[in-house]
């Protein structure tokens, strides 16, 4: 089962007067530096009733916060840089702005599997994020999560990847290590391809 395309991915429910005014500051002071060194600074939080800790992946991408915010509404590209994710297409766009959008990915035995997410966007001061939550799967019970990036150094962008899967099999060992590993690939295709896009190439 390949986590990191729950994305879609309520367990990210804090107000928002609690969140801090900047991403960067939800990185320890001790951490800044590898993130700065172009490494990924991993956080977790522990959920009540969730299988395993909701994780919160931190990066830097050589590329402008426009560049990144244009690659997470462009759904059509997601399958030709993703791995396993064979095609992703908003089936439905709601009056707020929010949408629908169902993603096909490969899996084990089955071979594929789609399920649906509830993707909402939003901006706060220089912060920008997508949040989602799983309408619908074959494969999960839940799944919630974020997107959020603000300006970072120089013509650059910090990216927080947030995710919380809890997958309908109750055989959640092995899957623990996947899910942190799964979102570690996402938040570098998502690197890689913004990066891409920003050198022109």
């Amino acid at each position: 089962m390949k986590l990191r395309f729950l994305l879609p991915l309520a367990a990210f429910a804090v107000s928002v007067a609690s969140l801090p005014a900047d991403i960067l500051s939800e990185v320890p002071k001790y951490a800044q530096d590898e993130l700065a060194e172009g490494q990924i600074v991993v956080k977790s939080e522990n959920v009540q009733g969730a299988p395993w800790p909701k994780l919160m992946l931190y990066q830097v991408v050589n590329a402008p916060p426009s560049v990144v915010w244009n690659l997470f509404n462009d759904y059509p590209a997601a399958s030709q840089y993703t791995p396993g994710l064979i095609a992703a297409k908003v089936i439905e766009t709601y009056p707020d702005g929010s949408k629908d959008v169902q993603y096909t990915v490969k899996v084990p035995i089955i071979q594929r599997a789609t399920y649906v997410v509830h993707n909402t966007y939003s901006q706060k001061g220089n912060i920008q994020e997508v949040a989602w939550n799983l309408v619908k799967s074959p494969l999960a019970r839940s799944s919630t999560g974020s997107l959020r990036i603000e300006p970072y150094g120089n013509n650059q962008t910090l990216l927080c990847y947030t995710n919380l899967v809890v997958p309908i099999t109750n055989l959640v060992a092995g899957l623990k290590n996947e899910a942190l590993s799964s979102a570690k690939v996402t938040v570098r295709a998502l690197k890689a391809e913004a990066e891409r896009r920003a050198a022109g190439s």
